[in-house]
């Protein structure tokens, strides 16, 4: 069974991604669902989760274009940043990583993993990085594109989203069983707006937003959606008071709840996204949460969208 990205080939990606395995929950936290979680964390270490799909066919590009330098940023904390450094690494590329504010002494374990990779940091004001969207970013920050392939902010553009829709066809493919709803972690929209567009219709796509920005997620998914000739509005739904306060944050209730799912389940959870899929879930269908119990049986696949590296910085 191939679990590990060792080429950039297409076809030995999709033979990772199809290889994926689904793990079943039995789980006294969740009784009265069928619940199921697709362990794209284990399709490669470092390269891990939706990253991967949405960096692969930004990587092919990247080399059938001839560039040798991968460009890209995001936060302190951004698993997207981490994958695209190891990506680098790996398949040859030399990364730069522009990251919103000042460089500190104390890197977050990411930041410092990056670094390692061999990425190339530039820190630059929260001012400038609101400008992240625009034409001629890489020219206001410092950066030629001649040679370069820029990647937005958590894999946001075309390759990232033929990536993730890739992801919902080789779920259609390889589920063991047929899901009522499929869960994700909202940063940027686009692995939502993806799923959406190429899990079956019979299958609703609900999101949790991990961090606050409501109205750039559904813009990101109106845009996807609109590409892909609509969307039926039933289709999807996106949660968002699940974040725990914001991008990065934790709580006293959060972490207690992924140190039980990790004795129960044996699944590791990241704070920044996986867990607070899951927790809304919890909550949602109010298993053993202080909300009652959950008034129907229903079948729900749960996407592990790894960056369990960041764990690190919640020690």
């Amino acid at each position: 069974m191939v679990r590990y990205l060792t080429e950039l080939n297409l076809n030995a990606f999709v033979d990772a991604a199809e290889n994926v395995p689904y793990q079943q929950i039995n789980s006294d936290l969740f009784p009265n669902l069928d619940l199921w979680v697709r362990r794209d964390d284990l399709i490669d270490p470092v390269i891990s989760g939706n990253k991967a799909y949405k960096l692969i066919y930004n990587l092919i590009e990247a080399r059938k274009r001839g560039k040798d330098t991968i460009v890209t940023c995001g936060g302190a904390w951004s698993n997207h940043i981490h994958a695209t450094a190891a990506a680098g690494l790996r398949f040859g590329f030399k990364t730069i990583g522009i990251i919103r504010g000042e460089r500190v002494r104390e890197m977050s374990p990411m930041l410092q993993d990056a670094e390692r990779f061999g990425m190339s940091l530039r820190f630059v004001s929260r001012s400038q990085y609101r400008h992240r969207h625009e034409s001629n970013f890489m020219e206001c920050v410092g950066l030629c594109k001649k040679m370069s392939w820029f990647v937005p902010e958590g894999g946001a553009n075309n390759q990232g989203a033929m990536g993730v829709r890739l992801l919902g066809k080789i779920i259609t493919k390889t589920s063991p069983v047929s899901f009522g709803e499929c869960w994700v972690a909202c940063g940027t929209g686009v692995t939502l707006g993806g799923l959406i567009t190429s899990l079956p219709t019979k299958t609703k796509t609900v999101g949790v937003a991990v961090l606050r920005a409501k109205s750039s997620i559904l813009k990101a998914v109106e845009e996807l959606g609109r590409a892909a000739g609509g969307v039926a509005h039933d289709s999807w739904q996106l949660i968002d008071n699940g974040h725990q306060g914001g991008y990065a944050k934790n709580t006293k209730s959060l972490d207690a709840f992924m140190k039980q799912m990790d004795s129960m389940t044996g699944i590791g959870l990241d704070h920044v996204y996986t867990a607070k899929v899951m927790y809304s879930l919890a909550k949602r269908f109010g298993i053993r949460m202080g909300n009652g119990r959950a008034t129907h049986l229903n079948r729900v696949l749960l996407m592990h969208s790894g960056g369990l590296q960041g764990r690190r910085g919640f020690a």
